[in-house]
């Protein structure tokens, strides 16, 4: 796992990590998270998954998984009172994370935009990052947003790969904790292409938990 500084701080560690995964999709990434936290589960567990869309994959591979998963969607409506909704949806989520006492957030295709209300609730002031973690699907800066590995493979880019890191207010503007990268093959199919790509998302995000799970994190930033 490439480290953008090499410095390790280290984590407040007295107690078990406890962390919450929120997915949005099919939960390939989520149940990566949950299946390693799982095996470490002596100092990192993942209590509950949290999802905004109701007919998502990882709602069934939750229950396989033995993680309680809580559906918690925003409410359709007019531009009028959109921000009130996303703001009693993520109240919601807020409720159940600390009914979990959930220290930790890792997205794992959480497809919406974290308020920085939310995130103030995670920021940890020794770190100084927010406690909350995102795997993006290109080597940030390049590609930050929606459907980041179509968008790669159109560029004809003759390297890609995935970015670890903590979120901010900004979309994929936090600092980078990691990031792996691989060579475009000549002729690659675009499934084969992402399929590399998601390999890689399973790696960075299984490496960092283990650092966490141990106590130590690159928070040092960019």
């Amino acid at each position: 796992m490439r480290e953008r500084t090499g410095v390790k701080t280290l984590v407040n560690n007295d107690r078990k990590i406890r962390g919450a995964v929120l997915a949005s999709g099919n939960g390939s990434n989520a149940e990566n998270i949950v299946s390693f936290c799982q095996k470490h589960a002596e100092t990192i567990e993942i209590p509950v998954i949290i999802c905004d869309q109701p007919k998502a994959g990882i709602i069934s591979k939750a229950e396989k998984l033995g993680v309680p998963c809580s559906v918690i969607p925003v409410m359709r409506v007019d531009n009028d009172t959109a921000l009130s909704a996303r703001a009693i949806q993520e109240k919601k989520v807020l409720d159940v994370l600390s009914s979990y006492n959930i220290d930790w957030i890792f997205l794992a295709g959480y497809m919406r935009i974290i308020s920085v209300d939310f995130l103030s609730r995670f920021a940890d002031q020794v770190l100084k990052i927010n406690r909350v973690v995102n795997i993006h699907p290109s080597l940030l800066p390049a590609f930050p947003g929606k459907d980041s590995y179509q968008r790669a493979y159109d560029a004809k880019v003759k390297e890609s790969g995935v970015t670890l890191h903590f979120v901010d207010a900004g979309v994929d503007t936090g600092s980078i904790i990691a990031q792996k990268k691989f060579t475009r093959i000549p002729d690659e199919s675009f499934e084969d292409f992402k399929a590399r790509g998601l390999a890689l998302e399973y790696e960075v995000y299984r490496e960092f938990l283990e650092q966490l799970s141990k106590g130590r994190i690159n928070a040092a930033g960019n």
